[in-house]
């Protein structure tokens, strides 16, 4: 077999984010510029380390069956930029249009970069088994095929989402000891590893902070060596963080100071006020979400309300202010959707 080292990086999640802030050195909205900048350091990386091949394990895109030009422009920039490598891309549930026997990828548009080799089915190629995320086959093809690594895009019953939880999925780590002795796996944003004495399983994570859900883990890609049999994380650089602090009376004064030197850097500030205390002389600076205890037996909700009516009413209860609530919604109903659709 033919030892190889390469980088591994997925959940891009490139988009238009138009209610973003602009950021004025690059003309971008917030989010795309950092992802575009945690892109090129790793593209940086990889020549200066004398690495010429980059996987990307699905998700690339955002939109599923929307294509923005913005992020369309900055995906084929990139690779045409960095045309000294060689990438390897597999689809993501995010690249796709739907779930239907027509389903199209968005990703086709790559089909003809001299340095780009997209997968849209299952095949293997030496000792990497590579399986693109399918609604239909890929499960059948990762609990049939054996190698020494898997490469794929799904989520696995024994892993967790950014909230900490894990939902019932269809695969399990049972289903790939004694298959597979390294998984390098995209869709779960949170950064994580499962290592047993059979088999050693990698969430890369998302590749920047998307938003406060994601705060509080490692932004990173990996570099794999199938010769020494190593998987090492390596750091992305170029985002803008999220930061949410627990704010008291009596921390009060440290917390502020320290906030304040991360909104001066341009990090995103959320603080959540657990007892009453007067915060009227930085309501202006930072978004504070009220925590304080309540006795609240009445909730107002009902089974017959929608699920966006529910989360609304939820997000008046913990006192979010209502200039926001479109964003809260937003996020939340995209999560729902998305836990759904893996189900």
């Amino acid at each position: 077999m033919i030892k190889i080292r390469f980088l591994f990086s997925a959940d891009w999640h490139l988009s238009r984010y138009s209610n973003d802030n602009v950021e004025l050195t690059s003309n971008l909205p917030e989010r795309l510029d950092g992802i575009r900048n945690a892109m090129y350091h790793m593209s940086e990386f990889a020549i200066n380390n004398g690495i010429n091949t980059i996987i990307v394990g699905g998700d690339v895109l955002h939109g599923k069956s929307i294509i923005h030009a913005l992020a369309q422009d900055i995906m084929l920039d990139y690779f045409r930029n960095n045309s000294k490598l060689n990438f390897i891309v597999i689809d993501g549930n995010h690249d796709k249009s739907g779930k239907s026997q027509s389903v199209v990828s968005a990703l086709k548009s790559i089909d003809n970069e001299p340095n780009v080799t997209r997968i849209s089915k299952p095949l293997q190629v030496g000792e990497i088994m590579y399986v693109p995320y399918s609604d239909d086959i890929m499960i059948d093809s990762i609990k049939k095929h054996s190698a020494t690594y898997l490469i794929s895009h799904f989520g696995l019953n024994e892993a967790q989402l950014n909230s900490g939880i894990s939902i019932s999925a269809d695969i399990k780590l049972s289903d790939l000891i004694g298959k597979y002795k390294t998984v390098l796996l995209g869709h779960y944003h949170l950064s994580q590893e499962i290592i047993r004495d059979e088999i050693k399983l990698y969430y890369v994570g998302s590749l920047i902070e998307l938003d406060y859900g994601e705060r509080d883990n490692e932004k990173r890609f990996l570099v794999v060596d199938t010769e020494k049999d190593t998987v090492e994380s390596i750091p992305s650089v170029g985002f803008k963080k999220h930061f949410r602090f627990e704010l008291n009376a009596e921390n009060k004064t440290e917390v502020v100071e320290k906030a304040r030197r991360l909104k001066k850097e341009g990090h995103h500030i959320q603080m959540t006020q657990t007892e009453n205390m007067n915060v009227s002389d930085i309501r202006e600076e930072f978004q504070i979400i009220n925590k304080i205890p309540k006795d609240v037996t009445n909730r107002g909700l009902t089974s017959s309300m929608s699920t966006r009516d529910k989360l609304k009413r939820y997000l008046e209860i913990k006192g979010i202010p209502e200039n926001q609530h479109e964003e809260y919604l937003a996020i939340g109903l995209e999560v729902i959707n998305d836990c759904f659709e893996d189900l």
